[in-house]
């Protein structure tokens, strides 16, 4: 058994060098951006400080950048950067059926393990930088890289050649969490760029969906040309476009807090401020984290470890457990015997039997509509829910999940949790 690691890193802003040849810090003159087409988006991330310049004090906007690069560039921009707490989420928490290591085997950490489904190794990435830094668990376990896109390779990633637009697209869109609009919404659809008839079926649907987030855009002739070799400035360009559209609402002034329900029996309190949440507010719904609403696997299994009730499986008191599906950005959280599946980008929610939900929606089970579709935040579900005000009245008939106390004097966002819930501390 893993032990938890709580790493107050998130808390603050996180700022990482994306290492293109020998980088530094060089934020007052990238003097080959002067009149540049990206210079605006450039500078917005150099400021925030995810990408810089080289030591020369350029930018070098029309050189080309490798897969293993712009990866590592969308993960730090997204911040799931390795040692982060997000980042450890997802090694040691969400994705608890198994974690890639770079000599390709896969370690189970909780029974009942759905071997076929998991994300394969990438073959030629045990001792890329990459993952010697630590990315590529955190690229396969959120869903960022997908290793079947690289079947037909030999699941060889080819971390070192030149990323296409189309690549960027597609990890932009997941980025985003909208891997399932992507891929339901946009049937026989064209993309209207001029080259639209030269893309495959599955591909328009992603720069469908990342065009309208406003992630890319076309030449001046109309084209998208998704199959050329994209340059450091769109790379930066896109990033920063994605970050714009993530970022949307986000409001650091509300605290977070969690309760439990009146209704409930709870094993212990677990009311409290929810620690190094981001909230948003977008469109008179406020935007919470999914994951702190619940308990996830890591969680469970070390608190398996201290009550003998769930120890022992007689299930005297309820729990939680969470798993992240990389492939369908769907997170499932198993309820004792019963499962819910929430998906980012759709407002399906699947509800059926514990374990029959996992990494897909197209199987057995009822359907919830809910009122708006989850987005992704920094690699957190987040579920826009209904902002009430906490009366006597309303305290007792209002249900996880579906909505938020609030207190906009003191911009307070209060939620129910589900069952056992553990904050982060």
């Amino acid at each position: 058994m893993k032990k938890r690691i709580f790493v107050m890193s998130l808390c603050m802003t996180l700022l990482i060098s994306i290492p293109f040849a020998s980088m530094a810090a060089d934020k007052e003159g990238l003097k080959d951006l002067n009149g540049h087409w990206s210079e605006g988006q450039v500078a917005k991330a150099v400021e925030t400080g995810w990408v810089n310049g080289y030591p020369d004090g350029t930018f070098r906007p029309e050189a080309t950048i490798t897969r293993a690069e712009f990866t590592k560039m969308a993960l730090a921009a997204d911040r799931l950067i390795p040692g982060s707490e997000n980042a450890i989420i997802f090694e040691n928490d969400f994705y608890q059926y198994a974690y890639y290591d770079p000599e390709g085997r896969y370690e189970e950490t909780f029974e009942g393990a759905f071997d076929e489904k998991l994300q394969k190794p990438l073959s030629d990435m045990g001792s890329h930088w990459l993952t010697k830094q630590g990315w590529t668990k955190i690229a396969l376990n959120y869903g960022m890289l997908v290793s079947e896109d690289y079947a037909h390779a030999g699941y060889r990633f080819s971390p070192d050649k030149p990323i296409t637009r189309y690549e960027m697209a597609i990890m932009m869109d997941r980025m985003l969490g909208l891997v399932n609009p992507a891929n339901e919404n946009h049937k026989d659809e064209s993309t209207g760029f001029a080259d639209d008839k030269s893309m495959k079926d599955w591909q328009r649907g992603y720069v469908i969906e990342a065009f309208n987030a406003g992630v890319l855009q076309g030449y001046p002739d109309g084209s998208f040309h998704g199959e050329r070799t994209a340059t450091r400035a769109e790379a930066v360009t896109m990033v920063q476009n994605a970050l714009d559209y993530m970022e949307e609402g986000i409001d650091e002034g509300i605290t977070l807090k969690s309760t439990n329900h009146p209704l409930y029996q709870f094993h212990k309190d677990y009311s409290g401020k929810v620690s190094c949440a981001t909230v948003q507010i977008i469109d008179g719904r406020i935007y919470v984290p999914l994951d702190r609403c619940y308990m996830s696997c890591g969680e469970y299994s070390d608190f398996r470890q201290y009550d003998d009730d769930l120890k022992n499986r007689s299930y005297k008191v309820d729990y939680q457990l969470i798993q992240w599906a990389p492939i369908h950005q769907g997170l499932e959280v198993n309820q004792n015997l019963d499962s819910k599946m929430f998906f980012a980008g759709t407002k399906n929610r699947a509800e059926g039997s514990s374990g029959k939900l996992f990494f897909t929606h197209k199987v057995e089970g009822s359907y919830w509509t809910m009122d708006t579709a989850p987005r992704m935040l920094y690699g957190h579900l987040m579920v826009g829910l209904k902002p009430v005000k906490k009366t006597e009245e309303t305290k007792n008939n209002q249900f996880p999940v579906q909505t938020v106390f609030w207190e906009p004097n003191s911009k307070i966002a209060e939620i129910y949790i589900e069952r056992i819930y553990l904050p982060f501390s």
